[in-house]
């Protein structure tokens, strides 16, 4: 029976359904106005723009990125005439071009040549300014796969299909690899994103229209990461005619926006892509919150004096309503992105517009700032809008509005004296201060949709906790390709040379690139404690030197691990000490331990140095040395690697057991307790470490007296008996060359003490449940795998170091490549490295020194991750608080796919039928302007004479 009594919405009629929305709207109108966070930034503009630093310094500089129409795009002097009407001709020879359109790196994204050749370049530079957005924001494209993350693209223009006029050009690709809608659905197919997905042509205020649909839908929760934006590129000369027939492009070749030259504008091309979230999810997950998108709103002129002509009192409407829709006041609004065509009916009813919402709010001691990016970069049309946002977000980042250009001689036809309006000449400063930094963005389209825009500064967020000391970090690089690596790689030498990123922030650096980055097959590994460090060793790495620190790999197959667990370290009291205090699974893997063991365990497991530092007896020793390799397995488990087989000697038999999952750990230890307390009772003796242990196999049958306890930390075998019997064995190993150094011992286990705690441990064990292995456990007594382990295993001794190599052969066998040496020190890396020689990267150490805790595990997690271990990031940050840093993105690497067009024609009339009929289709646009639009027009073109 349900104690919940509010009734199910499937339950309510439609008309009680209906007052209640009302009731709520209040609330509703509330929870919908919540900021929309701007988390990553991608991009391609004009003039070298391809990024946010780049776009800025064109900015910043005030370059104007207009230039001659590139021949690639066409044959400028077969389509050029400078006399205007002129059928079939444009009248001007300049745009704004981004670079390299025709070239792509299909591999990156799983794409065959063929196909690639056939894609529209709209999708493939989506592809790439897209994922280089993601990578910004600190988002793994890995991560969002089956997420409902939406997609929102900006697109106008079809060029791509203008070129197919060649029917045998078309193949199975050319229907996917061209069209509106496609150019988002393939976005949100690559990136295997399931949320809402569309293409918005709403002309040239396409993508600030998916900014407002973006925003609207991550309000409303049907996403929780919006990707929005907007792409137009110049691929076909028959728009550029359209627009010349319109009068509406500029002879002279530039946006002179509020200029009383104004002739028109100068088509550019560009890309733009934002990473949106909801402002509480983007705080809650530390992301890089560049700016906030306050409030948005979009509509359209209705009947004005022309379809393409924009009505000043809609452009009014659709300002108020996204001032509304963010909560925001005209006097908080400092800075207006116009749209800016520089044409000389827009231009004036804008400024009309905008003097009509915010005029009354400001005085000419207090103006709005308003400019227009076009003055650089030209009209880029589906990517206008979000270029207007981008050029906002940059200003409010480095606290500067960029100059406006080309307005020499203000238009008369704008009432300057009237608005209280300022056109920036120059760079003005913009500072954070008391008061919130808001901007608007306006966009309309020759179509009559209106769109507008409110982005305010980003808050001030509390940074993540900051370390005392630095300490060493790991830092993954990978790429696709060995030469994409190398690049990637230089490009973070740069950027660890050019910016501040010390302390805390290169410990963001490195959780930013680990955790928000694909890992591709080609790796490179860092470990290192600052950003010089890092660069150091990056650079390295690119002049092909090897150095300490740096671990390379293809990771084109997992590794395949072996856990090796040692048998006996005389004194490694400590060690594990700072993992028990910095890592929490560590830590609770040890307390589990020592709950299992009943009595108290970690006060002497690890005191510190110098402080009651006398050596453990085995009553606390065995059971200390198992609790610590149980913290290192589930330590490794935690961040991803698992074993594929397992080996112990001595007392890492247990180990080695609970690792294959033989036996629990609470149960292990119950098992080394009693071996531990049995030979707590050993009475005083010798015990003896001999340099190399593999020499003992034909030595130890003739002296059944002495015991060989296992391997400690440096790879040494150790025995342990009598004086009398371990004085004789050093005599015997002398003579054959070999180093055994001897040492007294509270508690010499000779042979006879060692039967019998194996028969208690026996005897013990028959109470536990023996599971098979879950992974080979490999015995050190055979040397092959324990089938159907029982209580009756424990009786056996160590075996000899013979059988311990025999394991380790066996290891190979069961397709095992690299070694994980877990506990204190390093015993099997050293034996195996000397007997079994192989690449140093094959053996990865835990512990190898008390107070280098966490730098061995790094190293070895370097070595693992660029070999192609998957490493569980989040388990390995676990609570550890990181803010994500912007980093360089990934690089790819281009070559041309394209197909062959059929040659330029000489002249109009040999232009194929099928572009005459798309020209004369958009020439009827011309028929539906008014006479008053005529007479503007005619009246500029006479003014311009």
């Amino acid at each position: 029976m349900t104690t919940d009594s509010t009734p199910r919405l499937s339950d309510l009629p439609p008309l009680k359904l209906a007052l209640l929305a009302r009731k709520v709207e209040s609330k509703l109108a509330l929870a919908l106005s919540e900021p929309i966070a701007i988390i990553g930034m991608g991009l391609r503009f004009p003039g070298g723009a391809d990024t946010p630093e780049a776009f800025w310094e064109l900015l910043k500089e005030g370059r104007e990125a207009i230039a001659p129409i590139p021949s690639s795009r066409w044959d400028v002097d077969a389509y050029y005439d400078p006399t205007p009407g002129t059928p079939g001709k444009m009248y001007t020879r300049h745009g704004a071009f981004i670079r390299g359109v025709e070239d792509f790196d299909p591999q990156f994204f799983g794409i065959s040549p063929r196909e690639a050749s056939r894609m529209d370049p709209h999708q493939r530079l989506l592809l790439e300014v897209t994922w280089e957005a993601l990578e910004r924001a600190g988002l793994s494209a890995a991560d969002l796969k089956g997420s409902s993350t939406g997609v929102f693209v900006g697109m106008m223009n079809e060029d791509f299909s203008h070129l197919m006029t060649d029917a045998t050009q078309i193949d199975l690709h050319t229907a996917s690899g061209s069209g509106l809608s496609v150019a988002a659905g393939r976005l949100a197919y690559s990136l295997g994103l399931q949320g809402p997905t569309m293409a918005v042509d709403a002309a040239c205020s396409s993508s600030l229209v998916t900014v407002h649909l973006a925003c609207q839908s991550l309000r409303t929760r049907e996403c929780d990461l919006a990707l929005a934006g907007g792409i137009s590129l110049i691929l076909s000369p028959l728009t550029s005619v359209v627009n010349c027939a319109m009068r509406m492009l500029s002879a002279k070749g530039r946006c002179s926006t509020f200029d009383a030259s104004a002739d028109g504008f100068v088509r550019g091309e560009g890309c733009g892509m934002l990473a949106l979230k909801r402002l509480s999810d983007a705080v809650a997950d530390r992301d890089p919150i560049l700016a906030l998108l306050r409030g948005s709103a979009t509509n359209h002129s209705g009947q004005s004096s022309g379809l393409t002509v924009p009505n000043g009192n809609a452009l009014a409407k659709v300002m108020r309503a996204a001032l509304k829709s963010g909560g925001v006041e005209p006097e908080q609004v400092g800075y207006l992105e116009a749209h800016g065509t520089g044409t000389a009916i827009g231009d004036p009813i804008e400024m009309e517009a905008l003097g009509r919402v915010f005029g009354p709010a400001h005085s000419r001691e207090d103006p709005v700032v308003v400019g227009s990016v076009k003055t650089n970069i030209g009209h880029t049309e589906g990517a206008a809008g979000v270029a207007g946002i981008i050029k906002v977000v940059l200003a409010l980042q480095h606290e500067e509005i960029p100059a406006h250009l080309n307005l020499e001689t203000p238009n008369p036809n704008i009432r300057w004296d009237a608005l209280p309006v300022v056109v920036p000449r120059k760079r003005m400063s913009w500072a954070r201060g008391p008061k919130r930094r808001i901007a608007g963005v306006t966009a309309f389209g020759f179509n009559g949709t209106n769109a507008h825009v409110l982005i305010e500064e980003a808050p001030l967020v509390e940074d993540a906790p900051v370390e005392v000391a630095p300490s060493p970090q790991l830092l993954l690089l990978s790429a696709r390709s060995a030469p994409a690596l190398q690049s990637l790689a230089r490009r973070y030498v740069e950027h660890f040379s050019t910016e501040t990123v010390h302390g805390p922030a290169f410990r963001d650096a490195c959780f930013t690139a680990n955790t928000g980055r694909v890992a591709f097959a080609h790796r490179v590994a860092v470990v290192a404690s600052s950003e010089g460090e890092a660069r150091q060793r990056l650079t390295a790495f690119v002049q092909g030197d090897q150095v300490p620190g740096v671990w390379t790999g293809s990771g084109r197959q997992r590794p395949r691990l072996g856990f090796l667990f040692a048998g006996w370290e005389r004194d490694w009291q400590g060690w594990g000490r700072r993992l028990f205090e910095t890592e929490p699974v560590f830590r609770e893997a040890v307390l589990h331990c020592e709950g299992a063991l009943g009595r108290p365990l970690v006060p002497g497991l690890f005191s510190a140095r110098g402080v009651d530092s006398r050596p453990l007896g085995p009553g606390l020793a065995l059971p200390g040395m198992f609790a610590v390799q149980c913290g290192l397995v589930q330590l490794w488990r935690a961040w991803g690697i698992t074993p594929s087989a397992v080996l112990g000697v001595g007392v890492g038999e247990y180990a080695a057991a609970c690792a294959a999952g033989v036996l629990t750990w609470a149960d292990g230890m119950a098992l080394v307790a009693t071996l531990g307390e049995q030979l707590e009772r050993a009475t005083p003796g010798a015990e003896l470490m001999v340099e190399r242990p593999e020499h003992l196999s034909d030595v130890l049958p003739r002296f059944p007296d002495v015991c060989l306890l296992g391997l400690d930390g440096e790879g040494h075998g150790l025995l342990s008996g009598t004086r009398a019997a371990i004085e004789a064995v050093r005599a015997e190993l002398r003579q054959q060359g070999i180093h055994a150094e001897p040492r007294e011992t509270p508690h010499a286990i000779t042979l006879t003490t060692w039967n019998a705690a194996r028969e208690a441990v026996a005897a013990a064990a028959r109470s536990k449940v023996h599971d098979r292995p879950r992974v080979p456990w490999l015995s050190a007594l055979t040397g092959r795998v324990m089938e159907s382990p029982s209580a009756e295993c424990w009786r056996e001794r160590s075996g000899a170091p013979g059988q311990w190599l025999t394991a380790m052969d066996a290891l190979s066998e069961h397709g095992v490549s690299g070694y994980l040496d877990v506990g204190p020190g390093a015993g099997w890396m050293a034996l195996g490295q000397r007997v079994r020689p192989a690449s140093a990267h094959s053996w990865f150490p835990n512990l190898r020194a008390p107070d280098d805790d966490r730098t061995a595990l790094l190293e070895s997690l370097a070595g693992l991750v660029a070999a192609g271990a998957d490493i569980a990031w989040s388990e390995f940050y676990r609570d550890r608080a990181h803010d994500k840093v912007v980093l360089p993105t990934s690089c790819f690497q281009r070559s041309r796919y394209w197909f062959d067009r059929p040659a330029t024609p000489e002249a109009p009339a040999a232009l194929p039928g099928g572009d005459l009929e798309a020209l004369a289709g958009q020439l009827d646009l011309l028929e539906q302007l008014t006479d008053e639009q005529v007479q503007a027009l005619l009246e500029g073109q006479k003014r311009r004479g």
